[in-house]
């Protein structure tokens, strides 16, 4: 009998537990401060498609506990999340906009943004699935799903991945369409013998057939020599846009180990350029720009955009793709205390660059800012800011992780 007032006693345990975690969260949701884009200078209705996701912690109190919220051109608010969905996080935003339009389609798949493809017709979706072995992964097979916006019809299969034997690991890390062909670009680990080296590779899969038509290597890179290492990264595009081409950033470094301090020095950096359709590479020489300084930090398909931090100002070089041209830089003037500018969040959609710091407390301001990236013209300049000013507001941390562009 005891087991039984003890299997009951640790029922009301997890059920006393429970509930006060979600009385306590309704107690604490009814302090939360509402944040709000301040208009500083020119059009408010430039914000309007802008939504920045984060999370916030008053942190007077000592409960370092943080809330999600979200801030867009109408106010902040707050996401009600459930036990769990607190313990597993929640999805981006694209992502909770599939979900709520493909509800069906959407049903079973991971929520990694780069996993899926959006145009006017399509929305695309790949993942790796495979088997662990007594020693390593193995068996991988690609899990591909389409589903045709006009006739509502979802083309699901999976694909087995060429050269498996060879493979430790792969993952998608961006899923384009071309035509009537689905383009998935992996991260790739090869194993020969003892040796590991990775891979940037492309498997362009036949839709029709339901087979995988072509694949190769963008790019290789060998396990580090010496003191060298090498990166190989993917620029980051919009995941509701096609594009033609990949940017691909390669970096050799040299690893510098002082008295007091290791240090990278770069050494080489190529861009590359990759055509989907055509399936040639070009490297692009961008002359009188200094790569180690001038970070590639987005790519629109057509036109690369190389930012830096100059003191309190915001440098953006465009470099056009179709021209194969440097166009014209401009600066963007940041807030910032005593020289210090706090974390950016960057992206361009529709002509236009969006800038939004990634932190604010009671101590530091956190600019909101719209311009023009062909002219450079400021067309907002904003910053989050207190609903009501009044408002008594002691220490907060309000960092915001994730910028959505409508």
């Amino acid at each position: 009998m005891k087991k039984y007032w003890k299997f009951a006693a640790i029922i009301v345990v997890i059920v006393l537990s429970i509930g006060t975690f979600y009385v306590n969260s309704a107690r604490s949701a009814e302090h939360y401060p509402e944040f709000v884009i301040q208009t500083l200078s020119g059009d408010a209705e430039e914000i309007k498609p802008l939504v920045l996701e984060g999370s916030y912690s008053d942190t007077s109190t000592m409960n370092y506990v943080s809330t999600n919220l979200k801030i867009a051109a109408d106010g902040s608010t707050y996401n009600s999340l459930s036990f769990l969905d607190r313990v597993i996080g929640q999805p981006p935003t694209v992502i909770k906009e599939f979900q709520e339009e493909y509800r069906t389609f959407m049903r079973g798949k991971d929520l990694l943004v780069d996993s899926f493809f959006e145009n006017n017709q399509f929305l695309a979706y790949a993942d790796v699935n495979y088997k662990m072995g007594s020693l390593r992964s193995r068996d991988f097979k690609f899990d591909i799903s389409v589903l045709n916006k006009e006739d509502g019809n979802i083309n699901s299969f999976t694909v087995e991945v060429p050269d498996g034997a060879e493979l430790e690991y792969v993952f998608v890390e961006d899923v384009q369409m071309v035509e009537d062909e689905l383009n998935l670009i992996t991260q790739n680990t090869m194993r020969n013998n003892d040796d590991f080296f990775d891979e940037k590779h492309i498997y362009t899969i036949d839709m029709a057939n339901q087979k995988i038509s072509y694949h190769e290597a963008i790019s290789q890179v060998p396990e580090g020599q010496n003191d060298n290492r090498i990166e190989v990264q993917l620029i980051g595009t919009s995941p509701t846009k096609a594009n033609e081409h990949l940017i691909i950033v390669k970096t050799e470094k040299k690893v510098i180990e002082d008295t007091e301090s290791i240090r990278e020095e770069v050494i080489n950096q190529e861009i590359i350029s990759y055509n989907l359709e055509t399936k040639e590479k070009e490297k692009i020489n961008v002359p009188d720009l200094r790569l180690d300084e001038n970070q590639l930090s987005f790519f629109d398909g057509s036109t690369i955009y190389f930012m830096k931090l100059d003191g309190q100002e915001l440098v953006v070089t465009p470099y056009s793709l179709v021209d194969d041209q440097i166009g014209q830089a401009f600066s963007i003037q940041l807030f910032g205390e005593k020289d210090i500018v706090h974390g950016q969040m960057t992206t361009v959609k529709d002509g236009k660059l969006y800038v939004a710091s990634s932190q604010m407390n009671s101590n530091i301001n956190a600019d909101v800012i719209v311009a023009d990236v062909k002219t450079g013209e400021i067309l907002f300049k904003g910053q989050l800011a207190l609903k009501d000013s009044s408002e008594e507001q002691g220490n907060f941390d309000l960092y915001m992780h994730e910028m959505f562009v409508n």
